[in-house]
């Protein structure tokens, strides 16, 4: 015989016995013989008995960082502006 432990509604722990091990009252098993699509992770419906795979929704992309020279060209541009607002005589904002 094969069973699902069910934590917080998903397949927590599938294995295989004999017979229905006696756990603690509040562990929930769950028969699966013959079940070999279910897998550990897996959302089960207390309800229905069903179980279904997990949705993941894609991940986030992230922006790669930038590029040594993207990092050097935008100091050159902070330079040349605090040159260029220093010959202006503005500093900190003030005229």
């Amino acid at each position: 015989m094969k069973f699902a432990q069910i934590l917080y509604d998903k397949a927590h722990w599938i294995f295989e016995a004999d017979e229905k091990p006696e756990f603690a009252p509040n562990i929930i098993l769950v028969d699966i013989t013959g079940r070999d699509d279910i897998q550990e992770g897996w959302d089960y419906n207390s309800e229905t008995g069903e179980f279904t795979a997990p949705i993941v929704p894609d991940p986030t992309p992230i922006e790669p960082p930038p590029t040594v020279e993207e990092m050097q060209a935008q100091t050159l541009i902070n330079t040349e502006y605090l040159i260029a607002m220093n010959e202006m005589g503005i500093q900190g904002g003030t005229v």
